[in-house]
């Protein structure tokens, strides 16, 4: 596509204030180029093997036992009981993880991002804080005896350190990759993957240790109700407390990546964070000081946060919808998009059906309608930005580029859902042609 810029260096130019806006080049560029000039790529590099070197030196602390000066032995996490454990943990990660992907749909991020999100919780937050937990558990021992000693790292000391651990990657990639998280939305889904990964790996943990002490333990009469016991307590009844607390510091950031005052840019993200640490401290807390069999009024208060945090959630969808529906509009009147573009691409529930429809017509149209959705999406936040001023020069430009792709994507993807069927039509096969008709051999007379 032409930019109406002949000189290189103007293009040059232009594509600077692009890339300090947050967008992309208008410059073609071969695909190597595109891949070295990702800030995803290089962040794909540095973080892939450090997330395996924090998953093996996890495995060389937990898994040796470990002998105490008293002369008590710990065990150590047996690799039997790491893959039972993994088996039990898995289910609670895979229902979030599907939760929070379906709510990143509006603007759904790539497949990428939301694997580098959830590893980050799962290997880099733990090993973090598997460290600093620990060391700041010695530095608070005492030579005394102190029934508390155990609990005041828990109390503390974890709630600081797990939360800013999981919420770092949420800055990583705002930092490195803007130009993709504009959406409340997706920055909250973002921010659960990274603690539902947390999560998963420090339930394998908790449960290979019920798994290693039952099975070593005589006077356990059933190991198996016993993890089951700790599974139902930690991936159940209590499994939204990680995903609320690092959502409080992505509420935080949503509410300054909207906002043009920097102090608000500073102070609302400080705050979200802050409300994370004391909510996860209170709940340390309450679950350190009081036995479970009264902590019944506590999880019902705890249940009734997590309704009304849920209600926001489907606010927020519903105004993702209302600004998308907005922002079109404004295309719409100056005749580059369809009255149906506003009702289609804005309501949840006709994109799922676009996108389920495309499916069963196979790869090609599911990525064109699904390429259609995720650039006038982007056209509608690009045009948000602009009205909150948000997004510096190249924006224009920018969103004549989304028109024009937009039309030439019209025609190969599906548009419409009215009278669309999620399978496609059968084809009725043509009645065989009936056979000649057969006559005798002409009698000839001579």
């Amino acid at each position: 596509m032409t930019t109406g810029v002949s000189d290189p260096k103007e293009l040059a130019l232009g594509d600077r204030q692009r890339w300090l806006s947050g967008l992309p080049p208008a410059t073609p560029r071969p695909w190597w180029q595109r891949m070295l000039r990702s800030p995803l790529f290089w962040l794909t590099l540095v973080l892939v093997p450090f997330y395996a070197y924090c998953l093996v030196d996890q495995y060389l602390v937990l898994h040796p036992d470990r002998t105490f000066p008293d002369g008590t032995v710990a065990l150590g996490l047996n690799n039997e009981a790491l893959r039972m454990a993994a088996f039990w943990a898995m289910w609670t990660a895979l229902a979030y993880c599907l939760l929070f992907l379906w709510l990143d749909r509006f603007r759904p991020q790539r497949p990428l991002i939301w694997l580098l999100t959830f590893l980050w919780g799962a290997c880099a937050s733990t090993w973090i804080s598997i460290h600093v937990n620990s060391w700041a558990g010695e530095m608070m021992q005492t030579t005394q005896a102190d029934a508390d000693a155990g609990t005041r790292p828990a109390i503390f000391i974890a709630p600081f350190v797990e939360e800013a651990s999981k919420a770092t990657v949420l800055f990583l990639l705002i930092i490195l990759y803007r130009t993709r998280i504009v959406s409340q939305i997706s920055i909250v889904a973002l921010s659960g993957l990274s603690a539902i990964g947390f999560a998963f790996v420090e339930n394998i943990i908790y449960y290979g240790r019920v798994i290693v002490y039952a099975m070593n333990t005589i006077e356990v009469e059933d190991p198996t109700a016993a993890v089951k016991e700790m599974v139902m307590l930690r991936g159940v009844y209590t499994s939204f407390g990680h995903p609320l607390f690092t959502m409080m510091t992505a509420f935080g950031l949503a509410v300054a990546l909207g906002a043009r005052s920097k102090w608000v840019r500073i102070t609302a993200p400080l705050a979200g964070f802050l409300v994370g640490v004391a909510g996860h401290m209170l709940f340390n807390g309450v679950a350190s000081l009081y036995p479970i069999e009264q902590l019944k009024p506590q999880w019902y208060m705890a249940l009734g946060l997590v309704a009304i945090l849920v209600l926001y959630l489907i606010l927020g969808v519903v105004a993702e919808a209302r600004l998308i529906r907005h922002r079109l509009n404004d295309f719409r009147m100056a005749g580059w998009l369809q009255e149906r573009d506003l009702v289609v691409i804005s309501g949840p529930f006709r994109r799922i059906k676009l996108l389920t429809a495309a499916l069963f017509r196979g790869p090609r149209m599911w990525w064109r309608t699904a390429r259609f959705i995720r650039l006038v999406t982007e056209l509608a936040h690009t045009r948000a930005q602009v009205t909150r001023g948000t997004v510096g020069p190249g924006s224009d430009e920018r969103c004549h580029e989304l028109v024009h792709r937009i039309e030439e994507l019209r025609s190969k993807a599906l548009t419409e859902t009215e009278g669309l069927t999620i399978l496609p039509p059968r084809r009725r096969r043509r009645p065989a042609p009936a056979p000649a008709p057969t006559y005798p051999p002409p009698g000839w007379s001579r």
